[in-house]
């Protein structure tokens, strides 16, 4: 532990060290580079016997430059050497995970992976860092840090799998009522690319936002085929999939769109209700393991246990 606390320090003390030598001599260069910011922000527009607010709109520009200057930078980097060493195959695979996860905290492939690197490492440093002072056998402690990185390195992929498994509960959970809306807007006279607009701000969830993204699309020049076709590929869910095809048919076609999506609409509660048997039917089977577990050996206890306890009575 004081070994620990002699290179903390010490690293400590040699940074501080390098900070003040950088500054002393890159002083000038530091000085002109705020003045430039200024210049770009806007500063100088602030008069100039106002001094407390053209001191504030400084602090404020170096508090924004601190994490722009050093954060920014070295994780650009890293990305910048993460996506070299990616192949454009596992990137693309990676890319379709993320996209099947509603693509959580906007995350890219590339920051996917440096955050399960950063995690990993994380994890081995803190669990050396706190085990290792107090074992006398080093390997374990060693061999328990690999352990932890591995499950910081696999925690990502675990996180990605679990948000797919919910978007696709709420997407089926909300296609029904989506559709069915839909459904009566085209009745009531509006257009598909109407009807769809003012469903999907009124029903907030994925599969709203999938399709305000369609709506984007055509408005950017796509055609309503294509941008159908794009929302059908992004979405991991085959009775939805079906659905979009059957859209896009009859909108090729020319049918009539609220028929189409009334049929649609009842198929997907038919779906959902065959879901629910077969939940209903696997309920008894997935019962059998915490009974047997937890209930059987306490009933055996219960109901065999005083014949036990005279049974060697007797025979003591």
């Amino acid at each position: 532990m004081v070994k620990l606390l002699l290179i903390g320090s010490s690293l400590a003390f040699f940074t501080l060290l390098s900070a003040g030598v950088l500054a002393a001599f890159f002083q000038g260069k530091v000085l002109v580079e705020r003045r430039m910011t200024a210049l770009r922000t806007g500063i100088d527009s602030v008069p100039a016997d106002d001094e407390p607010v053209l001191e504030a709109l400084e602090d404020e520009t170096d508090k924004k430059g601190l994490t722009d200057r050093i954060v920014k930078p070295l994780w650009q980097k890293f990305g910048t050497w993460m996506s070299a060493a990616m192949s454009v195959q596992k990137a693309k695979v990676l890319e379709k995970k993320l996209a099947d996860a509603g693509r959580p905290y906007h995350l890219t492939a590339v920051d996917f992976r440096l955050t399960q690197l950063l995690l990993a490492v994380s994890f081995f440093l803190f669990v050396s860092l706190v085990f290792l002072p107090l074992a006398d056998e080093k390997k374990d402690i060693v061999m328990l840090s690999a352990a932890a990185a591995l499950l910081g390195y696999a925690y990502p992929n675990y996180y990605l799998s679990a948000k797919k498994r919910q978007r696709i509960q709420a997407l089926q959970k909300m296609m029904p009522d989506f559709f069915d809306m839909v459904n009566v807007s085209i009745e009531a006279g509006m257009g598909l690319d109407m009807a769809l607009s003012k469903v999907a701000k009124r029903m907030e969830g994925p599969l709203s936002d999938e399709f305000l993204r369609a709506l984007e699309d055509m408005k950017l020049g796509n055609s309503r085929k294509e941008a159908f076709s794009a929302l059908r590929n992004r979405v991991p869910l085959e009775h939805f999939q079906s659905v979009m095809s059957a859209i896009i048919q009859a909108d090729q076609l020319g049918i009539g769109m609220a028929k189409v999506i009334r049929a649609q609409t009842h198929r997907i509660r038919e779906h959902r209700r065959q879901a629910a048997k077969e939940q209903a039917m696997k309920a008894p089977v997935k019962m059998m393991i915490p009974m047997v577990l937890f209930m059987f050996p306490t009933l055996f206890i219960v109901l065999l246990g005083p014949v036990i306890v005279r049974l060697v009575s007797n025979w003591l």
